[in-house]
């Protein structure tokens, strides 16, 4: 599997505490995406910060190259969800 490495925004920082005073280091962010439940119900199940794989079956529906624009656009035609914690 491919990792995904994250962007960094140099002056968005999170603040940590460390051994009584205040670290700051730069914050990460990952690309992401929503499954809503009334498709995807057993994502209501999961618990926040558990790991999981999803696996889709998708359909090619538009591609963006541009200045402004770099994406592919997919519709979702079958998946399945393994592993992450059940909600306690």
């Amino acid at each position: 599997m491919k990792k995904v490495t994250p962007k960094t925004d140099k002056y968005m920082e999170s603040g940590l505490i460390v051994g009584g005073g205040k670290k700051k280091e730069t914050k990460k962010y990952y690309p992401e995406f929503t499954m809503r439940h009334e498709y995807f119900p057993e994502s209501k199940d999961l618990k926040v910060g558990s790991t999981v794989k999803v696996t889709v079956e998708a359909k090619v529906v538009g591609v963006s190259i541009s200045k402004y624009q770099n994406n592919t656009e997919l519709e979702i035609h079958g998946y399945e969800i393994e592993g992450g914690k059940k909600k306690e």
